[in-house]
């Protein structure tokens, strides 16, 4: 009944308060609450932000030696609004350019309201092609060709890596970064590692541009950005020894070789052979290089200081020495075996590497002279899981973090392993005889042995191996600290690590003789690793000069037979040319 108290326009006026309501409280959101985003769009209507590219930071060596160069380069663009004939222009183009007509016009379709910037067709001109451009300006307005600047690598090694053209999935995911889908972003090594530091920071202009996208100029005021160059690189590398290190090692063979500070953790050289040219995946990869590299068996493409792993052979034998020390199982000068070339255990013959033998041995002997029947005894000392707790304490299967983000970790197994793996048997003691000289399962690489060579040098402490010493930016250094933690290992067992390295090279029976310099101390081991696919891989270990170190070195050879007889000539090598001397190439 209450209803029939309001007349027909009281209804009607209900409703336009209503109305005026919701209107108010639209007004509001539009106006208040999201103001400020509908100013946004509108002002994109009006205003353009075109971008300019800063320049790429630059990476020296540690005596400031660039190790490549930004060079100038000649790119083809075209101006949309500027374009009189789509058919000529496509048909022009795709006879210079290697494109095609199709992906023109399908480029000129994508970008038809983004006449305030001209838009990239090729980044890659010679200057032939660029003055046939120049010279039909008349005819082709809408061309144009702008200088640039591209990466030139000044030598081919595997840490520097290579930048190339941001890949789609590599778009979606750093847009938001100020990338662009033409950019050149870092793909492997340290110019993927440091690629925020390096890029630096885009700048831009604002214009002005009517309804229909075509610009009005530069707006009023200063809006506009300038790049900011990245940051340049200085690294620990010594290019004058990388060089060397790079020519001395095999080109017919997979191989390996660091030099590295054992006082800081600096790598002062690193290569690995073969190895590939990265302008030509800056520049575009020819079909004929790319199925060159692929197919061979030597795979250039793997750095195999840190991404490939092998069974370390002999040279894995300190590390047994130091777990067998530190846990008191042998006394260091104790006679422990007679060497008569091999040990029967579980009804198989475990050879030593020297046939007739070599007869009575302690531990320092052992080294010397790599008796594998001596480490084979104390094979049979050893509790396998707590020697694994042990290797991986000495970080030896470890990825080491060195700041070239691609990095493989090693291998040692566990009972648990064997028992999951080799199910008809499992675990038997006879697998740790073949571990305990560094053949079997136990796989490491050339940079985890040469950091923990490099920590019994230096009195005990693992560094972080790394190449970049310091960035230089804006005309100051920054310097860079590294982790470093503490090996298991007493200072008593280090100094003797450190004698039987020396034996190794300079007492009677050594065996790396062929690593000696000339008024340098070194100490060394050799390692020779059973290869079940080919020939034996060739170890060698060094740090020096023994009195006060300052370098460990490791070369690998893969399938390159003794240790002795192909890796420590190569490292004596190394060495003398780091010490500015001669090497010894005799026993």
């Amino acid at each position: 009944m209450i209803f029939k108290r309001f007349k027909k326009e009281d209804y009607y006026f209900g409703v336009v308060i209503i109305i005026f309501i919701i209107l108010l409280n639209f007004l509001f959101r539009i106006q208040v609450i999201e103001g400020r985003n509908y100013q946004e769009i509108a002002e994109e209507n009006y205003f353009r932000k075109i971008k300019k590219c800063p320049k790429r930071g630059i990476i020296y060596d540690r005596n400031l030696q660039p190790l490549l160069e930004n060079v100038p380069s000649l790119a083809v663009y075209i101006d949309i609004e500027k374009i009189k004939d789509k058919e000529k222009l496509a048909e022009f183009l795709a006879e210079n350019l290697s494109i095609k007509k199709g992906k023109v016009f399908s480029i000129i379709y994508q970008h038809s309201f983004r006449k305030f910037a001209p838009i990239l067709i090729d980044d890659e001109v010679d200057l032939a092609t660029a003055i046939k451009f120049e010279e039909n300006m008349d005819i082709f307005p809408s061309i144009i060709v702008k200088s640039e600047s591209r990466r030139n690598y000044l030598y081919n090694d595997h840490f520097l890596g290579y930048v190339g053209k941001i890949s789609k999935e590599e778009y979606k995911l750093l847009k938001t970064d100020e990338y662009d889908n033409i950019d050149y972003i870092g793909k492997v090594g340290l110019e993927k590692y440091y690629e925020k530091d390096l890029k630096g920071e885009k700048g831009f202009d604002i214009v002005q541009v009517d309804a229909s996208g075509s610009s009005l100029g530069l707006i009023r005021g200063d809006l506009s950005k300038p790049p900011i160059s990245g940051k340049d690189l200085v690294l620990t590398v010594d290019i004058d020894l990388q060089t060397e290190l790079t020519n001395l090692l095999p080109k017919d063979l997979s191989s390996a070789a660091v030099v590295m500070d054992c006082r800081t953790g600096g790598i002062i050289a690193s290569a690995s052979t073969p190895s590939y040219n990265q302008n030509m995946f800056v520049s575009g990869m020819n079909t004929e290089y790319w199925q060159t590299i692929v197919n061979d068996k030597n795979n250039p493409l793997l750095n195999k200081v840190c991404n490939a792993t092998y069974p370390p052979g002999s040279i894995f034998k300190l590390l047994v020495a130091a777990y067998v020390l530190e846990k008191e199982l042998v006394e260091p000068y104790e006679i422990l075996v007679d060497c008569e070339g091999g040990v029967e255990y579980g009804g198989r013959f475990f050879g030593c590497w020297k046939k007739t033998g070599h007869g009575p041995v302690n531990l320092l002997d052992a080294i010397r002279v790599s008796c594998d029947t001596y480490f084979y005894k104390l094979a049979e000392m050893i509790n396998l899981d707590d020697f694994k707790k042990f290797v991986d304490d000495c970080r030896i299967t470890c990825k080491s973090e060195i700041d070239i983000m691609s990095e493989r970790k090693g291998f040692f197994p566990t009972s648990f392993w064997y028992n999951e793996n080799y199910s008809e048997f499992g675990w038997t003691r006879g697998h740790l005889l073949n571990l305990a000289i560094g053949q079997g399962e136990v796989l490491v690489t050339p940079l985890s042995m040469a950091r923990f060579y490099s920590s019994i040098a230096n009195g005990g402490i693992l560094l972080q191996p790394h190449l970049l010493d310091y960035y230089f930016y804006k005309g100051e250094k920054e310097k860079i600290e590294y982790d470093k933690t503490k090996l298991p290992i007493k200072q008593e067992t280090l100094e003797f690590l450190k004698l039987s390295l020396d034996e190794a090279v300079n007492a009677k029976g050594r065996t790396g003789g062929m690593a000696r310099v000339k008024g340098v101390r070194i100490g060394g081991k050799t390692g020779s690793a059973e290869n079940y696919k080919g020939d034996t891989h060739a170890w060698f270990a060094a740090i020096a000069p023994l009195q006060n170190p300052e370098i460990a070195v490791v070369v690998f050879i893969e399938n390159g037979g003794s240790g002795a007889g192909a890796a420590a000539p190569l490292a004596g090598k190394i060495m003398a040319h780091y010490f500015n001397s001669e090497p010894i190439l005799v026993y």
